[in-house]
């Protein structure tokens, strides 16, 4: 299951929760309880967003067996598009 950052701006608090793809969460209450958090002072209808954050890029090491490794490095060239048959 993918993980997903939401931010409440009632309270300011960032909560990161594991969800399936066509699950969705819209108030803190459904945050809280996903969580097993107290809702504290904040109303259970405050309104969460969804936070975009950049992606993780896994290594071989983390992926397991069957994967090849990805060269990471920037060279200024794609060897993917050169006429190079190398």
């Amino acid at each position: 299951m993918p993980s997903f950052d939401f931010h409440c701006e009632a309270n300011g608090q960032t909560i990161e929760v594991m969800l399936k793809m066509h699950e969705e969460l819209c108030t803190w209450g459904e945050l809280c309880a996903r969580k097993g958090l107290p809702l504290g002072d904040t109303p259970a209808d405050a309104p969460i967003a969804k936070v975009f954050t950049s992606a993780v890029v896994m290594d071989k090491k983390r992926m397991g067996s069957g994967h090849r490794s990805v060269d990471m490095s920037f060279s200024g060239k794609s060897s993917m598009f050169s006429n190079d048959p190398r």
